[in-house]
């Protein structure tokens, strides 16, 4: 008998990172577990089923969460940072009322892979606490969020500790295996905008690294068909301020395209936490600038340069640190990466037999 297996997140926004989350997820439950049926909740269900040939419903239909929740074996909240409350209580609500609902009908519900916090308002670490602990159990994917989880009472449901599913995505094209093209001077800049981000540095490394004789590619992750991406425009900006010393800007449609443009690269420079983790997933020598805890808790965790974000930044500093790791690839970790979602597997297994 099939076993419906639903999967919610930041999915059909057009970011690649969290599409190329939904992809990896729906790769590692595929590859694991027999006869099930995905169905992801996604802004554009369309586009979302005819990628990854799964079926997709509208995440903001109600009724249609709740028509498939009647046959569904497990729901899935997650990966991603879907619980903070950094821009509004409401994302919070909007993913916790689902969990609630699939309780209400009696649908087993775990967290999966996900990024918790920040958490910084009383309403925001009530929702949360209250839905949570209606989950069978719940993943991380780094140990601040379930540093956070057991903070707030948590600890008494069975909490693991996995890697981001992306880690261990394998994506025909997506630049996998010795054959793929590498341009070991090539530097990747996966920018994003965010209050006080000193693009007048970024202007001043991109200008500090052509010098150095290195190709710069701009490799915006919000992207959209027309080129409005907000990664786009911030691209589009800062090759306004370079006049001259303009460089190329991809536009990757896929999650796939953009893992390829990293895997070709010598080194990655990113604020985009899934730029990092792509280029942690191919060995692609990377600095991440700290904006977010998330991107912070990642770097640690995999041992990459930190460099200050905002004001703070400075071209300088970040030119260094290019020219202190470009070709030098990180050590393999895979197998550590499979190992930790072996337990979350054999838990899912349980739930949908």
């Amino acid at each position: 008998m099939t076993k419906k297996i639903l999967l919610s997140g930041y999915y059909g926004f057009n970011n690649a990172g969290d599409e190329a989350v939904l992809a990896a997820l729906v790769q590692l439950l595929r590859g694991n577990l027999q006869d099930i049926e995905i169905v992801a909740l996604s802004a554009a269900p369309n586009e979302t089923a005819e990628r990854l040939n799964i079926r997709a419903i509208d995440r903001w239909d109600g009724g249609a969460l709740k028509r498939e929740l009647a046959g569904a074996a497990l729901f899935c909240s997650g990966g991603g940072s879907l619980l903070q409350d950094v821009t509004s209580v409401r994302s919070v609500y909007f993913y916790t009322s689902q969990i609630v609902q699939a309780r209400r009908q009696h649908v087993p519900a775990i967290v999966l892979a996900q990024g918790l916090g920040p958490l910084r308002t009383m309403p925001g670490r009530w929702l949360v606490k209250k839905a949570l602990k209606q989950c069978r159990f719940l993943s991380w994917r780094d140990a601040a969020s379930m540093q956070l989880a057991a903070e707030l009472g948590l600890g008494n449901l069975p909490n693991y500790q996995v890697c981001d599913p992306v880690l261990l995505w394998e994506q025909e094209g997506a630049g996998d295996g010795p054959t793929a093209q590498v341009y070991p001077n090539r530097v990747v800049l996966a920018l994003r905008p965010w209050p006080g981000l000193a693009l007048d540095e970024a202007a001043q490394l991109v200008k500090q690294l052509k010098a150095a004789g290195r190709e710069v590619i701009l490799l915006p992750f919000y992207c959209n068909a027309d080129g409005s991406g907000e990664d786009e425009r911030l691209a589009a900006e800062l090759n306004a301020r370079l006049g001259a010393d303009a460089v190329a800007i991809r536009h990757p449609q896929t999650p796939a395209e953009a893992m390829r443009e990293i895997a070709s690269a010598g080194f990655l420079l990113g604020m985009r936490l899934h730029s990092l983790i792509m280029a942690a997933a191919r060995g692609v020598p990377a600095a991440a600038i700290s904006y977010d805890p998330k991107v912070t808790a990642f770097a640690q965790a995999e041992g990459i340069p930190l460099l200050p974000g905002g004001v703070k930044f400075r071209a300088e500093d970040a030119a260094q640190a290019v020219s202190a790791g470009i070709g030098k690839r990180p050590a393999d970790r895979r197998e550590a990466w499979e190992a930790a979602w072996q337990p979350v597997l054999a838990e899912i297994k349980k739930i949908i037999k």
